[in-house]
């Protein structure tokens, strides 16, 4: 049997979290684009709001055991729970810059290892196709932000390198236009953090469009060129820990 389904794995913005209505969310763009490119006419979402890079695992780990042979594409994207864990301590911190506390290191930890044990996961399945995002920062103008996104950003693509996925970067396609694709933003600072109602974390609706764009924008580009040979990683990524405390 031909595989026919689109698979989307992660958190908060894989479950179309931001967008105004469930049909405009980054999902759902890309899995039109795939049934009008007759590449998989089947979309399932596998995430859940608030998910952190290890709970993802577990949610993964344990779909029916079939799924898996029918699946042509996947996508992951994912990180956004973990980086507000980790962000948490500096909020609260007097100092933004102040050496990170044991509880930030120990959640740097656990994304490191869990992202790594959720790749290793997913080439095991032997799909064809899978894409994997970065993060963006939804505070650019919070030294502490700027610093985790850029860690756990490291650690995405030191996986995805050892495990050869293509990645696309979401950081690179939200710089200097937060604004306007992010539902909420106001400054770029950790105010935005306190504010009571609306937390400017999530994309918007143009936000979401810009995610399926990048995506589709990089699976066209691997489908229509042959593939060129590309040096893969040769060892498992170094622990985020030690990219925040150099």
């Amino acid at each position: 049997m031909a595989r026919d389904i689109y698979l989307a794995i992660g958190d908060t913005v894989t479950a179309g979290q931001g967008a105004s209505h469930p049909r405009l969310g980054f999902v759902q763009h890309v899995g039109n684009y795939l049934r009008d490119q007759s590449f998989a006419q089947r979309t399932i979402i596998m995430a859940l709001p608030g998910l952190t890079a290890k709970r993802l695992f577990q949610l993964v780990s344990t779909p029916r055991l079939n799924l898996w042979d029918d699946v042509n594409v996947i996508t992951v994207c994912f990180g956004s729970a973990d980086l507000l864990r980790l962000l948490r301590p500096a909020v609260r911190g007097a100092h933004a810059h102040a050496r990170p506390p044991r509880s930030v290191l120990k959640h740097a930890d656990e994304f490191g290892y869990h992202t790594d044990q959720l790749f290793r996961l997913i080439r095991e399945k032997q799909v064809p196709h899978v894409l994997v995002t970065t993060l963006y920062n939804p505070l650019p103008g919070f030294a502490p932000a700027r610093e985790f996104v850029e860690g756990m950003n490291g650690i995405i693509c030191d996986c995805a390198s050892y495990y050869k996925f293509p990645v696309v970067d979401l950081e690179k396609g939200f710089a200097n236009n937060e604004a306007y694709l992010i539902d909420g933003y106001r400054t770029g600072s950790v105010l935005d953090l306190m504010h009571p109602l609306r937390k400017p974390i999530l994309p918007n609706n143009a936000g979401h469009k810009l995610i399926a764009h990048l995506i589709t924008q990089r699976l066209s580009q691997l489908l229509t060129k042959k593939k060129q040979g590309q040096k893969s990683g040769t060892s498992r990524p170094g622990k985020l820990r030690r990219r925040l405390t150099t």
